[in-house]
């Protein structure tokens, strides 16, 4: 498992990506993404990604977040 040692035995803490569900550790580049159709983070939109696992997310929230005709 490619996440052996990295936590040296402790359980990971802090933020877990909301895409690949692997937690973002320190010294990862994170962002956070947010859509207006779910502010809490219930459905599993909002929250913290990884950089590289959240620029798809950004930009679909981008455009989701756009829609004035609607909600999702």
């Amino acid at each position: 498992m490619p996440l052996d040692g990295a936590f040296r035995g402790d359980e990971p803490r802090g933020p877990w990506c909301a895409s690949c569900k692997a937690p973002i550790v320190s010294g990862q580049r994170s962002m956070r993404v947010h859509f207006d159709s779910d502010p809490h983070g219930f459905r599993g939109l909002t929250g913290e990604y990884h950089e590289a696992c959240g620029k798809p997310f950004q930009s679909l929230a981008h455009v989701v977040n756009l829609n004035w005709f609607g909600r999702f």
